[in-house]
């Protein structure tokens, strides 16, 4: 029996590690397309206060853990999954058979077009190690950080940044703070945290135009009509 788990996150590894424990003799093979060895998303926003470092993100620490349990970790992204041949196409243009698949990949950051089109270096998802390493070169004392959103993870994001000292604008398309999981009083709540934490809470703002000056700066304009030069967008 061969087993494939595409995703390297906490599902994926502990998917892993729980078939070994209760298959000593199948094959495990772990397929991610990120350099370096799985971390947790989840540890980010402690690397971006710096309470840990890129060590401390893994989600296991000795160097030989998936050798040792028989696991063959693999970096490459799968671009094709056959199951009339029960096989995976990786970017590399290896294919791969198994008999179990699991695909345990996860969402994907929201990106805000606008932004994105802009084409600056200075605007990031926080998503992956890779992307948190950009925002703590870029999110430092004093800088000006525009956080699109307001849910769950925006908020853990944006509590460490303002944390490093940034002077975070967080932009919210609706009226409320986390609102698909909190009620209009939680939610002011939350805002009010977040402004007493020196975090800028703007309730019904969307961004109307992003550009690049040619010095390189990134200006966004507010539906409003206000406008923002931030370091980090």
């Amino acid at each position: 029996m061969k087993h494939v788990i595409i995703g390297t996150g906490p599902a994926g590894v502990i998917a892993a590690e729980t078939l070994r424990k209760v298959d000593l003799d199948s094959g495990i093979t772990l397929i991610g397309d990120e350099p370096g060895v799985p971390y947790s998303r989840m540890a980010i926003p402690y690397y971006l206060q710096d309470r840990i470092g890129e060590k401390g993100t893994q989600l296991r620490t000795t160097d030989d853990h998936y050798q040792s349990l028989k696991i063959d970790l693999i970096k490459a992204r799968v671009t094709k999954v056959n199951p009339d041949k029960n096989e995976i196409t990786l970017d590399n243009g290896k294919t791969i058979g198994y008999d179990r698949l699991l695909v345990a990949t996860g969402s994907r950051a929201y990106r805000e077009e606008i932004l994105e089109k802009t084409g600056s270096p200075r605007v990031h998802a926080c998503w992956t190690l890779e992307d948190a390493r950009h925002i703590a070169k870029l999110a430092g004392a004093g800088d000006e950080v525009l956080l699109v959103g307001a849910g769950f993870v925006a908020c853990i994001i944006m509590s460490a940044l303002a944390r490093r000292g940034a002077k975070v604008t967080s932009i919210v398309r609706g009226q409320q703070m986390v609102r698909s999981m909190m009620n209009p009083t939680a939610s002011a709540m939350v805002k009010r945290w977040c402004e007493k934490e020196g975090i800028r809470v703007r309730t019904g703002t969307t961004i109307a135009d992003a550009k690049v000056d040619a010095a390189g700066n990134l200006e966004v304009t507010f539906n409003s009509g206000n406008r923002m030069n931030p370091n980090l967008a």
